[in-house]
């Protein structure tokens, strides 16, 4: 069994994330020892690994908890994971079409502008309505 700063050094999460997944009961409370310290079993330790595992992937906590719980479940529909996957996918083509269209204005603005020493600047009139 691991303290929080042991858990929180071998999973890459911070002490503050570990415990806001137990307040907001992402995962359960660990238990504690007589001086009242979190000790964290292997198994906590496994979920906090799936936890950063799926932030990494960019699932938001709603998310990763779904997945936790499909995770631990042996009866799960292997349907019901993709069907998380394939929404996250769907999002993030969504921002990342969002991000190309920003980036192409962007540079489309910036190839307007001289860049020498007069005021006048079309990247500063793009954004004056």
């Amino acid at each position: 069994m691991l303290s929080i700063s042991q858990a929180a050094k071998v999973t890459g999460l911070s002490v503050k994330s570990i415990r806001h997944y137990e307040q907001i009961g992402l995962i359960s409370a660990p238990p504690r020892s007589s001086n009242e310290y979190r000790y964290y079993p292997e198994s906590l330790i496994k979920q906090l690994h799936f936890i950063k595992s799926t932030k990494d992937a960019g699932f938001n906590l709603k998310e990763s908890k779904a997945l936790l719980n499909l995770s631990e479940d042996n009866e799960r529909s292997s349907a019901d994971v993709k069907e998380i996957a394939l929404q996250k996918i769907e999002e993030l083509e969504a921002r990342i079409k969002q991000q190309q269209t920003l980036l192409a204005s962007l540079k489309k603005i910036t190839k307007q502008c001289h860049g020498d020493k007069t005021a006048s600047c079309p990247i500063i009139d793009a954004f004056v309505r």
